[in-house]
């Protein structure tokens, strides 16, 4: 055997023994050549390809098209790697259609135009591919479900706060309630006073004094009233308003002094300028109050407790310090949790301090608490302005 015809042995036996099915088409579109693997691939014996037409590889309907490509390909070839987008479906000798990534390189000869053709047959890959759609359209559906569920639990949950926030407020409107009935007592006492004695007075001038008189209480009456009522309202989730905090803040405190009736107790409020902030006043004011009772309740006897507020960088912070004894270190971690309390069984269900973080982070705020240096409890709360971009400018 000579040396040319041993390499082209070789040469064959790598061509029949490659894993792709591969096949040499002439300019006529007559197969030249096919390895063992392609005849494997479709059912056929080699003698059984060689010369004759590549359509008999391809189902009828795709013959016309074919025949199309390859008279264009012919006057412009080039080559074409395997996946580059070009799946086709074949057919074998026994009519089975199955797909096929094709992969092409034009080759020039003494003898003429050739092209080689790469096939590999990719059904077990499109049947992964299609398992992979069914997968992922069902992690799709099964994400959209999720989502829908996480959606209806945040609603849910969104109205079970709305419902708690409600509660505490009027748990907290019985206090209120209990400390300003004398508010309003002692001003109607002097209304029924002046009434009577107006009906018998025959003298204008004192007539137009009682007048007075009851007009100046029956307007506290109204201002008490007012400010019980707002207080009391419920909040909404939507149509936030702007809000001066300061003006919340003050709210707070008239209802604490008149509710939390201790002359021992001072309450002192610095209040600083401040940016309104997007919210609902009647919930910051709910906020407020209920720290602020909370910090009365924390002292024994004569005490103080100061409210601050500032507008520090696009926040504004209120800041509340008791001189009460303080948070013991192992509740500090827990004065937030629902349910947490360290009073009596009858002074509350620990849910003030939670629903007051709610409604905070509700309009995207903060708030921390720690024990004083100088003793007492110090909570510092941060909502962010409405108008970031504009606020420094309107308190230069």
């Amino acid at each position: 055997m000579q040396a040319g015809d041993s390499r082209t042995e070789l040469y064959q036996l790598a061509l029949h023994a490659a894993p792709s099915g591969i096949m040499v088409v002439g300019d006529r579109g007559d197969i030249q050549f096919a390895n063992q693997t392609l005849a494997d691939m479709f059912g056929y014996r080699l003698e059984e390809l060689l010369g004759k037409p590549v359509e008999i590889l391809l189902p009828e309907q795709h013959v016309a098209a074919h025949r199309r490509h390859v008279e264009n390909y012919a006057r412009r070839p080039e080559s074409r790697p395997m996946g580059s987008g070009r799946d086709l479906e074949a057919v074998s000798k026994e009519g089975r259609r199955f797909p096929v990534e094709i992969g092409l390189r034009p080759a020039q000869t003494d003898s003429g135009w050739f092209a080689v053709a790469t096939v590999i047959d990719i059904t077990k890959r499109k049947a992964i591919e299609e398992r992979l759609r069914e997968h992922e359209e069902r992690l799709e559906e099964l994400v959209a479900e999720r989502t829908r569920e996480l959606s209806e639990a945040q609603r849910e949950k969104e109205r079970v706060l709305e419902q708690l926030i409600q509660a505490e407020k009027m748990a907290a409107v019985g206090t209120l309630v209990s400390g300003i009935g004398h508010e309003i007592n002692n001003p109607l006492y002097v209304v029924l006073a002046s009434a009577e004695a107006l009906a018998g007075e025959a003298d204008l001038a004192q007539c137009r004094a009682y007048g007075r008189e009851i007009l100046k209480h029956v307007k506290n009456i109204a201002e008490t009233v007012k400010n019980l009522s707002r207080y009391a309202q419920p909040g909404t989730r939507h149509d936030l308003q702007r809000v001066d905090v300061n003006a919340s803040v003050a709210g707070a405190v008239s209802l604490a002094r008149r509710a939390l009736r201790d002359d021992r107790i001072a309450i002192r409020t610095t209040m600083g300028p401040a940016p309104d902030i997007l919210a609902k006043s009647e919930e910051i004011q709910q906020v407020v109050f209920n720290i602020v009772r909370n910090a009365v309740q924390a002292i024994s006897g004569e005490g103080l407790v100061e409210i601050h507020t500032a507008q520090e960088g696009n926040w504004v912070t209120v800041r509340i310090r008791d001189s009460g004894t303080g948070i013991l270190d192992e509740h500090l971690k827990r004065i937030f949790d629902p349910f947490f309390t360290t009073k009596g069984p009858d002074e509350g269900e620990g849910l003030g301090l939670y629903i007051v973080r709610q409604i905070v982070a509700r309009y995207g705020g903060t708030i921390d608490v720690e024990n004083a240096a100088g003793g007492g409890a110090r909570f510092s709360i941060r909502f962010p302005i409405a108008d970031p971009k504009n606020a420094e400018g309107r308190h230069a």
